[in-house]
């Protein structure tokens, strides 16, 4: 439990801003007649900070809660709202990048909100983290953007399987498995060149650490 001063003071807030929080629903109102504040305001307090540093408004923080839920975080856990989707702030976290790039993405067809609430707000599945990852190590690659687009095109795509008795292989399958061998092709070239680099690296490291060695 926590009094009002000494929540406010590890929040590092001002305790008049604990109080708006406390006003406007954001945290959790002590109970009954108490003056002290339950342990799970500190969480939720942390929680409002951390969409204020990025970038949200209080009016916008308030209609997240309102509508989908603030996230719940445990220890060790990726946080998610009480829907299970994500909002763009939690998928930039989890993803490894900020909210404008997963913006970007999006306006390039890369991502795609699995919803949008009734505010505007985009929220996205546990799964789009993954794709988020998979976007950023296409990149590692120098694949461009639109590359990486026909790639997740053809990741996304179900194939439909032949006919029974059908002895041509359908033109879609056929075209999915010619640029599937071309992909694992490239990432088998680059692997060797990467073992190759890296092989050439490692022997000039040893040798300035034994040039430095032998001065000492």
């Amino acid at each position: 439990m926590f009094s009002a001063k000494e929540l406010a003071k590890k929040l590092d807030i001002t305790p008049e801003t604990l109080i708006e929080w406390r006003d406007k629903k954001l945290i959790s109102a002590p109970a009954n007649d108490s003056d002290e504040f339950p342990e799970g305001c500190y969480r939720e307090g942390e929680t409002v900070k951390k969409f204020l540093s990025m970038g949200y408004a209080l009016v916008d923080i308030i209609k997240i809660k309102k509508e989908i839920g603030l996230p719940v975080r445990d220890s060790g856990k990726m946080g998610g709202s009480v829907t299970g989707l994500l909002t763009v702030g939690e998928l930039a976290e989890a993803g490894g990048v900020n909210t404008r790039t997963v913006k970007f993405w999006e306006e390039k067809g890369l991502v795609k909100p699995f919803q949008r609430t009734e505010g505007g707000f985009r929220l996205y599945e546990k799964r789009d983290v993954d794709r988020i990852l998979l976007i950023k190590d296409l990149q590692t690659f120098n694949y461009t953007l639109s590359e990486i687009g026909n790639i997740l095109k053809l990741m996304d795509t179900m194939p439909s399987l032949p006919e029974t008795g059908e002895s041509e292989i359908p033109a879609e399958l056929e075209k999915m498995r010619s640029s599937l061998e071309y992909l694992v092709e490239r990432m088998q070239e680059t692997r060797q060149a990467t073992i190759r680099v890296e092989s050439l690296f490692s022997k000039r490291l040893k040798l300035i650490m034994r040039i430095l060695k032998n001065e000492k």
